[in-house]
């Protein structure tokens, strides 16, 4: 793949992520795979993307709140990751890419015709949720759908949505890596060292500037903002899921 559409696509990704605290992990995958096996893309896309959530969970100051309210859905998503990042080896992810997409599909549709939908701050909810949202993120990298679904349910906040977003898909990388270490760790003794390092860096550049970006959001257009984005990526992950099937 080309450095420089790689790099257009990476940026892209980051500003938007930076804006709406989503997008980052699954558009560059979605686009690296376009070109190489999933596994392979989740593999190099790992690095930046642990980078990006990084920064995007400290950039808001103390956390302290965040674990607080979110430490079980965070907690869950971690476990669902281990798994998810174990049945790259097992099955097919495509089947779980498809169900993501027929999810997300449904929550767009309950959102529009509901703005007032609101989910609990129930142990169980978040459990299930993250737990969810771990399982398929650590297969696809696409954990922001499900996790953005609970968090828009639960709160009006866009900087709050975005930092617990960020500290479950964190969590959700570190377990990849885990997982995947030795894949991961190879990089730094293969071609792909520079492109990545690369990457990185305009990622963490785009990052910061949409994240400033963000502050002159109203919370009604960011809401808008992140279901457009949500139906962007249900469509990515769908076609991603019909071709490896094909």
């Amino acid at each position: 793949m080309n450095l420089l559409v790689l790099c257009l696509v990476f940026i892209t990704a980051a500003l938007l992520h930076g804006i709406s605290g989503i997008g980052f992990p699954i558009a560059s995958t979605t686009s690296l795979s376009l070109f190489m096996p999933l596994k392979e893309a989740v593999v190099l896309a790992l690095w930046p993307t642990l980078l990006v959530n990084v920064l995007s969970v400290i950039s808001g100051g103390k956390i302290g709140n965040i674990l607080y309210k979110y430490g079980l859905l965070a907690l869950f998503s971690l476990i669902g990751s281990f798994i998810g990042a174990k049945l790259l080896f097992l099955i097919n992810p495509a089947y779980l890419q498809l169900l993501l997409s027929a999810v997300i599909a449904f929550y767009i549709f309950t959102s529009i015709r509901s703005s007032n939908f609101r989910l609990p701050e129930n142990p169980i909810i978040l459990a299930f949720f993250g737990l969810a949202a771990g399982v398929i993120g650590g297969a696809t990298n696409a954990m922001s759908p499900i996790l953005i679904m609970c968090l828009l349910a639960m709160s009006n906040d866009r900087h709050e949505i975005a930092r617990a977003a960020n500290l479950c898909f964190l969590l959700g990388k570190i377990s990849q890596l885990i997982v995947l270490h030795n894949e991961a760790f190879e990089l730094f003794s293969s071609d792909y060292l520079w492109p990545v390092l690369i990457l990185t860096v305009l990622s963490l550049f785009s990052l910061f500037i949409g994240t400033r970006l963000r502050t002159h959001i109203s919370p009604q257009h960011f809401r808008w903002l992140v279901l457009i984005l949500l139906g962007v990526l249900a469509v990515m992950s769908a076609v991603q899921a019909i071709r490896a099937l094909v």
